[in-house]
């Protein structure tokens, strides 16, 4: 891929140290990935597979009401945005008996390919998750809202940085400086050997990445960024002095050493990854909108996960976990949320790139046998509002995500209930839309009335248990996965089943 210098020093430098990785190397002066974790290794290959959706995806478009009762409370909740029930006909869930509340559910229109999915028993929905340090009631809120009584909230709630960065590491303190992906990547870091990097993105280096020991690696959507020289490469000009500016141990200054290591792990570590793909099936009649960079990103893991599990192919990697990060933006639907969603299967919005995507890539892995090997899931910085805001909502608290997987113990619901039992009106796994605001809504800190929240819900599912489901299921233990989510402490249960 050919680029200005500056930007292939930036992105090189990301590449071979990647986010904490890149402050502790450069404060140690050392390169070396440390292996940590316990354990021998594992006999088998497992991939987490984080889908982050940037902007605060509206979980409760995506996942509808369809029993009459239901639907009649969704619709006089956001009468401007509800989705006719009449197009939800081709998108309804198999399922009632794991909602909690008795309903029949149906997926955004658009949603065919993850409606599929989910009524053949490879996707699961989780309900009403979001940022917790603790169980929160709306008690608590508002008394933490109106300094009424201290009490542990994720800082600056309903703020697209903040909780992104909150969503993607789940920190013991309200100091985001590790991500749960990279903290993942850090425990099995023993598990692999060789030099292909095992804890990857695709777009860019984001919080959920970033490890204390492990390097995350940062590509683009379709390969690793290589140097392009201006003139013949074998020739007596760019490319010889580049490699003498280089060479390793030839420098008389530390920080010129460590630089030239850092340029060279670099180049050495994309051409390692474009030989795996060059030598990986090329997927492509799985995503059929490859122009989107949600296909291109998934069909390029699914590539790299091929390479890991293919001894016979010139681009065998060898690992046996991987930890890959993907997003895709515009979810910030303050306005006109309906166009930028879309209606209905292959018409370009959000839900529609989505679900396809999701679906391309499952059924990329299942036709190489990988299915059941990986995992893939979403995230996003927040939920919207239930109440509408004209033509779209606003920044919410709790939502609705997806998980996919040939492991995943698909066609249910999942959701709290776990840790937040005490709490008798979080007796259903999904929210209740009759009343949102009593007790599930969020008390308005601006009005004196603590069922005034404009139709955000609490969360009554915690990052901590998603995360955790997974770290399980990815090999972690008990022990392990405390080091990773120290807040599921506070809670009173500790997984969420969907994975077995």
């Amino acid at each position: 891929m050919s680029m200005k210098r500056r930007n292939f020093i930036r992105s090189s430098l990301h590449a071979a140290l990647g986010g904490a990785g890149l402050f502790s190397a450069m404060g140690s002066l050392n390169l070396a990935r440390a292996a940590v974790g316990s354990g021998q290794g594992f006999p088998d290959y497992k991939a987490l597979v984080c889908v982050f959706l940037y902007g605060g995806m509206d979980g409760f478009n995506a996942v509808i009401p369809y029993t009459q009762a239901g639907y009649t409370a969704y619709q006089a909740a956001r009468p401007s945005i509800a989705i006719p029930r009449a197009s939800l006909a081709n998108t309804t869930l198999n399922t009632t008996a794991t909602s909690g509340d008795g309903f029949q559910y149906a997926l955004h229109p658009s949603m065919t390919g993850l409606r599929s999915l989910f009524n053949q028993g490879h996707a699961a929905i989780v309900a009403n998750v979001g940022t917790l340090v603790r169980p929160t009631t709306q008690t608590d809120t508002w008394n933490a809202m109106n300094g009424t009584a201290a009490f542990d909230l994720p800082p600056q709630l309903y703020s697209h940085a903040d909780q992104a960065a909150y969503w993607q590491s789940s920190p013991p303190t309200n100091q985001p400086l590790t991500g749960w992906g990279g903290r993942i990547a850090d425990r099995v870091a023993h598990a692999n050997t060789g030099a292909a990097p095992f804890l990857t993105s695709m777009n860019g280096l984001d919080a959920f990445l970033r490890a204390t020991d492990v390097n995350g690696y940062v590509m683009t959507a379709n390969s690793a960024s290589e140097i392009s020289f201006p003139y013949d490469p074998t020739g007596p000009g760019a490319a010889s002095v580049f490699a003498a500016l280089h060479q390793d141990g030839a420098q008389a200054n530390m920080l010129e050493r460590t630089y030239a290591r850092a340029m060279n792990h670099s180049r050495a570590t994309a051409s390692l990854i474009n030989d795996a793909l060059d030598a990986a099936p090329d997927f492509g009649a799985f995503f059929p909108g490859a122009g989107f960079s949600l296909d291109a990103q998934l069909r390029t893991v699914a590539r790299l996960v091929h390479a890991a599990n293919n001894p016979g192919s010139s681009g065998y990697t060898g690992l046996k976990r991987q930890v890959f990060f993907v997003n895709l933006g515009g979810f910030d639907t303050h306005s006109d949320q309906m166009a930028v969603h879309g209606s209905a299967p292959s018409d370009g919005g959000l839900f529609d790139v989505l679900s396809r995507a999701l679906s391309g890539f499952y059924a990329a892995l299942e036709s190489a046998g990988l299915a059941s090997s990986v995992t893939s899931f979403t995230a996003s910085d927040f939920g919207r509002t239930l109440t509408s805001n004209d033509s779209g909502t606003d920044h919410g608290w709790g939502g609705h995500h997806f998980v996919v997987g040939g492991a995943v113990q698909g066609g249910q619901f999942y959701g709290n209930g776990a840790g937040l039992a005490a709490d008798t009106h979080f007796g259903v796994v999904m929210p209740s839309l009759v009343n949102p605001t009593t007790p599930y809504g969020v008390p308005s800190p601006n009005r004196n009335d603590p069922g005034d929240g404009y139709g955000r819900l609490i969360p009554t599912t915690s990052v901590d248990h998603y995360g955790a489901t997974l770290a399980r299921w990815f090999g972690l233990t008990d022990s392990e996965i405390d080091l990773v989510f120290p807040n599921l402490a506070n809670f009173s249960t500790r997984y969420l089943g969907f994975l077995g």
